[in-house]
Formats: structure tokens, sequence, C-alpha cells
């Protein structure tokens, strides 16, 4: 029921009691000859002064002020209305059912307000972390079958809360906490980039991979780029090498002082086993063996050569000289 609905059947409530009641109540004023304006008042004075005090009572619970006053003053109130009824029903003769009828519709009334008031005095003691003592739901069956002993343990727990107060409120169950997949949370950090940040990071992770898969990859993670945009990016600046080198010389003692660069590195074309068996001569000077060559190509050039091919080259190259002359290389060779 809406709150709208529930005060108008209140409202409609309210005033059929308070005439059914005010009409006993103007009986008896009329009983003692009392005007006509001074009968309706006695109503209004009696069940009003209840119904105005049940009112007081509630904001004063809100409050978190006694409203033992204001309780105390429309049970009196009700108390005199309901015996002025009892007394009307004597007058006619009604007997006990005219009391009832009479009587009734105030005290209900009361009961009611009473009741709808009870909601918001409660939220108003949760909101000031207040825990007035309830009464323990144990059910009517036991309270048919162990009467006595339930009617201890209420009390037992009556007193607990009178000198202990409430118990503390369970503590709240702590919060699972929220899972992630990878994605969302790398969606979230592309958000945050520059989209060319997020194109060169992509493109470090996946260095062979065309610009239109690059695309294609970092739309599934919230970055909207094309192919063109990819491909600017990644090709505005040249490519640059950079290469980190100790500042001591770790080369032998023996290595030529104008040796270049690795071929990698420096753009030499490669360097042939023939070349580094020649610079290896070169650098041995007169009087070495087909062994020594073989053993610095391997040393300094990482190439592995056989004596007989050492010797091959050897020949080959001296043949090839226009002033040999057919004689021996300097040093010769064994």
């Amino acid at each position: 029921m809406s709150r709208t609905a529930w005060r108008f059947a209140l409202t409609i409530v309210s005033l059929a009691a308070l005439a059914t009641t005010g009409w006993s109540l103007y009986a008896v004023a009329r009983h003692y000859d009392a005007p006509k304006l001074i009968a309706v008042a006695v109503f209004l004075v009696f069940d009003g002064i209840a119904y105005a005090c049940l009112h007081l009572a509630s904001e004063a619970s809100a409050a978190g002020r006694s409203a033992f006053g204001a309780r105390a003053t429309a049970v009196g109130m009700a108390g005199v209305s309901v015996y002025l009824n009892d007394f009307h029903a004597d007058l006619i003769h009604g007997g006990t059912p005219a009391s009832l009828l009479f009587a009734m519709p105030t005290v209900g009334l009361l009961l009611l307000s009473e009741l709808s008031w009870a909601g918001p005095r409660a939220e108003a003691r949760a909101a000031r972390t207040e825990q007035p003592y309830r009464l323990p739901a144990f059910g009517g069956w036991a309270w048919a079958l162990a009467p006595r002993l339930a009617g201890k343990t209420v009390k037992a727990r009556a007193v607990h809360h009178i000198e202990h107060g409430p118990p503390a409120p369970p503590e709240p169950a702590p919060a699972t906490p929220v899972r992630h997949s990878a994605t969302e949370v790398l969606r979230r950090r592309f958000a945050e980039m520059d989209p060319a940040d997020a194109i060169r990071v992509a493109h470090d992770a996946h260095p062979d991979t065309p610009p239109a898969e690059l695309a294609s990859m970092l739309i599934t993670y919230g970055v909207i780029v094309d192919a063109v945009q990819v491909a600017l990016v990644l090709h505005g600046q040249p490519d640059e090498v950079t290469i980190d080198r100790d500042d001591t010389d770790d080369a032998d003692s023996d290595t030529p002082p104008d040796t270049g660069d690795a071929p990698q590195v420096g753009g030499q074309p490669a360097l042939t086993k023939a070349k580094a068996i020649l610079e290896a001569a070169a650098v041995l000077g007169p009087g070495f063996k087909a062994a020594d060559v073989v053993e610095r190509v391997k040393r300094i050039n990482r190439m592995t050569v056989k004596p007989d091919y050492v010797r091959t080259v050897l020949h080959r190259e001296k043949k090839a000289e226009p002033d040999a002359d057919d004689r021996p290389m300097e040093g010769g060779y064994a």
C-alpha cells in the first residue's frame, strides 16, 4: 500500500472513530444540560488531547527524549473517555455491548496511531545507533509446550539487555573483490595513453605484424586507429640502432689496429674465410705455420678452417701476385 493510500485510510478510520465516541460523549454532556456547543467541545477535548499526546510522544521518541509524560497523559485522557462512554451505556441501559460499542473506537484509534508511529520512531533510534530490547521470537509452539522456560528466558535476556546493553551488531561480511579480465584492465590503461604510444607498444610486442593487423589488435583494446595511422606512426622517423660499448678495449693484442666494426653494424661486406686467412698471415709475419693461422682465425674471426685450406689460399694468393717470380712467400709456411 502506498503512503498516500495509507494516510487516506487512516483518515477515514479516524473520522469514523471520533464520530462514534463523540456522539457518546455529546449525549453524556447533554444529559447534564450542557449547551450543544459545549457538548460538541467535550469529545474534542478528551479524544483530541489523547490523540495529540500520542503525536507528541512519537516526536519525543524520534528526538531521543523521554515520551513517558505524553504517553501517560494520552492513556489518562483515553481512560476518562472510556469511562464516560460506559456511563452513557448505563444511561440508555445498553449494558456491556453498548459500553464496548461506544468505547472501543477511541481505544482502537489510539492503538492504531501508536502502531503507525512505531516505524518512524524505530528508524530514528537506528540512526542514533540505539537498539531497544525486543522480545525473542520463540514461536507459538515453544510458548505452548514450555511456557515457564520461555518466560524465564525472556526475563533473563531483558535483564542482560538492561545491565550490558544491546549486543554488538555483527560485522558486515568482507566484500568480494571484483574480478576484472586482463582485456578490461588493458582497455583502461590504453584509454589513458596517447594513441601513438599505444601503437608503439603494440609494435614492440609484435614487430613483424603488418600495420593493418596491428590496427585490428588495438581496436580490440579500445584504441580506434586504422592501418594508415599505424603506418604513419611507425614510419614517421628513420629507424635508429643504439649499441652500448664498453670503455675498455678487450681485443687481443695481435688484432690489427685498422680492424673495422662488425659487418652487421658498420655496413662492410661479410668477412670470408679466405680473407680471414690472409689477414691472419699478414699479422703473424714470417715464420708462421698453417696451424697458427687456423688457431688465430678461430680465435679472432670465430671461423673454423683446416690447414690444407690455409695452404691452398696462401698458394693461390702467391700465384696472383704479379711480382712473385715464383719465389716462396716471405717467411714461408708449413
